[in-house]
């Protein structure tokens, strides 16, 4: 049979394993979450600048549609 310090030692060899194991992990977790806040942030940005491109482009069409019409009309107006 095992003695109880040996099994005390083998308890705390697990517990840092453990510990060690956890303190790894939260860092991975840190690392994925200020990435995926990296790339909240991008997506943010892009919709954004999707939105200004996308009215742009209405603008542009709306102006190129009146521009049309005024040249369709007959020189003598």
């Amino acid at each position: 049979m095992s003695s109880p310090e040996h099994q005390q030692q083998s308890i705390e060899s697990r517990l840092e394993r453990i510990e060690s194991a956890l303190t790894h992990l939260q860092h991975d977790v840190d690392s994925l979450n200020k990435a995926l806040l990296g790339y909240f942030s991008r997506l943010q940005e892009m919709d954004s600048r999707f939105v200004r491109l996308e009215h742009e482009l209405h603008t542009f069409n709306d102006a190129t549609e009146k521009t049309d019409a005024e040249s369709d009309r007959p020189p003598h107006y």
